[in-house]
């Protein structure tokens, strides 16, 4: 075997070997540290790009959880004000049942009148203050489509929280898409179509029952707040189910709806043969059955057809009521059926969040029983590689040997 002293071959061979095993162990000793087996893309380029998609994925499975939250606190918000506004409408009915008497004084209707004309002005306040922190939730800012929430964590995985408008003219809009047809345009409604149009055509046509108009068309001007003439011109074929839609310019009128549980058919004696006169259509606008057309002096109708009037007008508003409770008891439905389908949402990113993630810990993250067994490996290589290398920088002292002492 030769023997240089410039080239010591087995030195070189010690070191390239020491400074692999030192390698391998500053890569053992940063996946122990940091816990994760990928730490640059060196480590394994190919992991790391799947690694980092699914980290895309549970990012988004996250943040959809918590907009998820945010939606069923919309829809908590909403609910709880609707569920005020039933009791404010349950209440009302209780009132206008009470008021179906014909025993009550005037002092009596007026002490009805008040808590029922409050109460109605309770549920509007009610639908224009609540609010998801600034946002109105429940008056015409409250978009018709619902309040979008991007629940998911990929395009197009949305969900909608539909809080609606629950103001008094969106609701009898709601009333009136449930019992009328498209035929039936505000503009046209008359004393001989008056009961096509469902509750909207009762009230009007209670409001004159109770003698609170001279003409079909001032009771309707009173009950819609918009004149006939206006809404033929500004809103050509507006139907009753459109009222909701046109909050600035039609509102269903509160106090058009208290006077007629405050007034009653005693006090229209007078009125009836008026509106007779004025060519309204006479009482056909009621009922034709109601009171025959062969009666000669309206002013002589007779107590059972008075009581008859009465009953329609006691009629009317609880049908309104009773379609109002309705449409609030939908929204409110809708509200729970939209929570329940969050919830379940939230459980499924949740689920998602769990295997997703532990897919990704079984690519990134270190595997300690055999990271520290290979540290432990290559701690014994260093320790024999240190001393293998140190005999290998004696053996040029063996040269020394052949030129003598």
């Amino acid at each position: 075997m030769a023997l240089f002293v410039n080239t010591n071959v087995a030195a070189l061979n010690g070191q390239k070997n020491l400074s692999n095993v030192t390698s391998r162990m500053n890569s053992s000793f940063e996946k122990l540290s940091s816990g994760s087996r990928i730490n640059s893309a060196k480590d394994d380029a190919a992991g790391l790009q799947i690694a980092d998609r699914l980290t895309t994925q549970i990012i988004g499975l996250q943040q959809g959880t918590r907009n998820a939250n945010d939606g069923i606190s919309i829809a908590q918000i909403a609910e709880g004000a609707l569920g005020e506004v039933t009791n404010n409408l349950q209440r009302m009915r209780q009132l206008v049942i009470q008021g179906g008497n014909r025993t009550l004084s005037t002092d009596d209707r007026e002490a009805l009148s008040q808590e029922f004309i409050k109460l109605l002005d309770v549920n509007n306040d009610i639908a224009d203050r609540t609010a998801f922190g600034t946002r109105k939730i429940l008056n015409e800012d409250s978009p018709t489509a619902g309040f979008q929430i991007q629940s998911g964590a990929q395009s197009g995985e949305q969900d909608t929280v539909t809080t609606g408008n629950s103001k008094l003219t969106a609701l009898f809009g709601r009333v009136a898409t449930d019992e009328t047809t498209s035929a039936n345009t505000l503009s046209a409604m008359d004393s001989t179509n008056v009961n096509t149009f469902g509750t909207i055509g009762k009230l009007v046509a209670a409001y004159v029952a109770t003698g609170n108009a001279a003409t079909f068309s001032a009771a309707f001007t009173a009950v819609i707040g918009e004149t006939q003439a206006n809404i033929g011109t500004n809103h050509s074929g507006m139907m009753a189910s459109d009222l909701g839609n046109n909050p600035t310019s039609i509102v269903m009128n509160v106090s058009a709806l208290t006077a007629t549980l405050q007034n009653e058919a005693l006090n229209s004696v007078d009125f009836i043969s008026n509106y007779e006169a004025a060519g309204g259509g006479g009482i056909s606008l009621f009922d034709a059955t109601l009171i025959a057309s062969t009666i000669g002096d309206l002013s002589a109708l007779s107590g059972d057809e008075l009581n008859a009037l009465h009953a329609f007008a006691t009629d009317a508003l609880l049908d309104a009521m009773t379609a109002l409770v309705t449409q609030v008891d939908k929204q409110r439905a809708k509200l729970g059926a939209e929570q329940n389908g969050l919830a379940s949402t939230i459980r499924s990113n949740a689920a998602g969040i769990v295997n997703v993630s532990d897919s990704r810990s079984r690519i990134t993250d270190t595997d300690f029983a055999m990271e520290t067994a290979e540290l432990t490996r290559n701690q014994i290589i260093q320790q024999a590689s240190t001393s293998i290398l140190s005999q290998a920088n004696q053996l040029p002292q063996a040269a020394l040997s052949l030129l003598g002492n």
